[in-house]
């Protein structure tokens, strides 16, 4: 007999908006799904993976004006904080449309951190 998953999800939302809010809210959305609740794997390891991204994603864009500075090549480090945003933009919109969608994305150098940081939750 097969597992059946957990649909036990924060604030009884349906999995997927939950997912999708977790990641469409950022870091913040993944801290209140993560807490917020409820058992279900896909809203877990959503918010984990949400939480990991945008904590990643917020200290890369402290360090990049600070080593630019460091190293006097501010016109280097502004072109890579744009890209670096761009990035940004690009994961959020695919993982929270596709979590909306009930689909999970792992992403790929983040996924194997969350699991890294989160263990009970992958």
């Amino acid at each position: 007999m097969a597992m059946q998953q957990p649909t036990d999800t924060p604030f009884g939302l349906q999995p997927n908006v939950a997912a999708g809010l977790a990641y469409l809210l950022g870091i913040l959305g993944g801290i209140i799904m993560l807490v917020g609740g409820g058992t279900n794997g896909f809203v877990k390891w959503a918010a984990a993976q949400s939480i990991t991204f945008w904590g990643l994603y917020i200290v890369v864009m402290i360090a990049l004006p600070i080593i630019g500075g460091v190293l006097h090549m501010w016109g280097l480090f502004f072109l890579i904080a744009r890209l670096w945003q761009l990035l940004g933009l690009i994961v959020w919109l695919a993982t929270f449309i596709t979590a909306f969608q009930g689909k999970e994305l792992r992403l790929p150098v983040i996924a194997d951190l969350t699991t890294r940081l989160f263990p009970g939750v992958a």
